[in-house]
């Protein structure tokens, strides 16, 4: 089977209030969608978050494809062209929605979801809460209201944003997101790659002292040294890898013992290909997974492998495009867990009527 066309889209649709996190702020969620056709008529689908830089290399990484059989290894190698598109960053992004776009074909011509092609593990993986980002005018009693209505959506753990304010602020809203959401409830705290080494040494002592789950990105997703002396320190356990790209960047993360907990992006690091070789690559040394992203792809990622740990979680607030993306919806169970969905490939159509307002490029 070989694909015969391809069609690359852009989408946006704007926050009601612009949200921020340690270093960034955001005023939409943007997300470009690569559909590949076979020959058969099956429809691959595979998306990656970015603008118009992300949309252009993925128009032209999407075209090379055309006339390739739908073989998962053959095609990565086709797209992973450093010397043209680069080794990193956002071109890297593209190639991740191609090959997310492959595997989904792959599942439909096999009548199997992803998860199951990949190992199958588990049928349902624990999920956390994303929020918990700065906005104007947000106050504490906001912040609260927020993870408290988050913890009645029914997960059992939530995740904040620290870092865009100094340390004993954050320190008050990281208290006030712990009485809010309760015992039993589990609080991520996430810096964005906001503090220096010596921020993130004080944050990581009084987070650890708080019992908090785990402490992400508190230092510049280079600085291997910086996140390695803080993971030896032992304070809180420190999660990191959204920024890092291909097998050979999470080989070097776990080698030098940068991270107790990977967070790969499929959507960022080069697709599923590449997203397994590094979660198994994290099993050999006993490192859990728990991936930054979206979840209809990381649901079937997270419960395929046995180190698995969490699903991020994102609601219509975070990812506005979420309710009007896809004919069927990924939402969460009583238990805070989330289901993988048993239909072929991912298990999700394009909703096209309902995402047209919000197109901005492509056919």
């Amino acid at each position: 089977m070989t694909i015969a066309s391809v069609r690359v889209t852009a989408y946006s649709a704007p926050y009601e209030k612009p949200i921020t996190n340690g270093l960034y702020t955001y005023t939409d969620t943007e997300i470009v969608v690569c559909e590949l056709e076979t020959a058969d008529g099956i429809t691959g689908v595979g998306w990656t978050h970015g603008g118009a830089i992300v949309f252009q290399a993925l128009r032209q990484i999407a075209e090379s494809v055309v006339g390739l059989p739908l073989n998962t290894e053959r095609i990565w190698a086709a797209i992973y062209r450093p010397k043209i598109y680069g080794r990193r960053g956002l071109s890297t992004r593209a190639i991740s929605a191609v090959d997310i776009a492959v595997w989904d074909a792959i599942g439909k011509q096999a009548g199997m979801s992803v998860h199951r092609l990949l190992g199958g593990y588990r049928d349902r993986v624990p999920a956390y809460a994303a929020g918990g980002y700065y906005e104007p005018g947000k106050t504490l009693d906001d912040l609260q209201d927020e993870m408290r209505g988050r913890v009645d959506d029914g997960v059992a753990a939530v995740k904040m944003k620290v870092g865009g304010v100094p340390i004993a602020a954050d320190l008050a809203r990281v208290d006030a997101v712990i009485e809010a959401v309760g015992d039993g409830v589990d609080v991520l705290v996430d810096a964005n790659n906001a503090y220096d080494r010596i921020g993130a040494r004080r944050m990581a002592r009084a987070l650890g002292e708080r019992g908090v789950y785990w402490f992400e990105e508190p230092l510049g997703p280079d600085d291997f040294d910086g996140a390695a002396a803080l993971v030896a320190a032992g304070d809180v356990p420190i999660a990191l890898g959204e920024n890092e790209y291909t097998l050979p960047g999470f080989r070097h993360l776990v080698d030098t013992g940068c991270a107790d907990v990977l967070n790969a992006d499929a959507q960022i690091l080069g697709g599923i290909t590449e997203w397994q070789k590094s979660a198994h690559y994290a099993l050999a040394h006993d490192t859990p997974v728990a991936p930054h992203g979206d979840q209809e792809i990381h649901v079937h990622l997270v419960a395929a492998v046995p180190n698995g740990l969490i699903v991020e979680y994102y609601d219509n607030s975070l990812n506005t495009l979420k309710d009007v993306m896809f004919e069927q919806r990924l939402e969460l169970n009583v238990d805070g867990t989330i289901s993988v969905p048993d239909r072929p490939g991912l298990g999700f159509d394009l909703d096209r009527r309902a995402l047209e307002p919000f197109k901005v490029a492509g056919a």
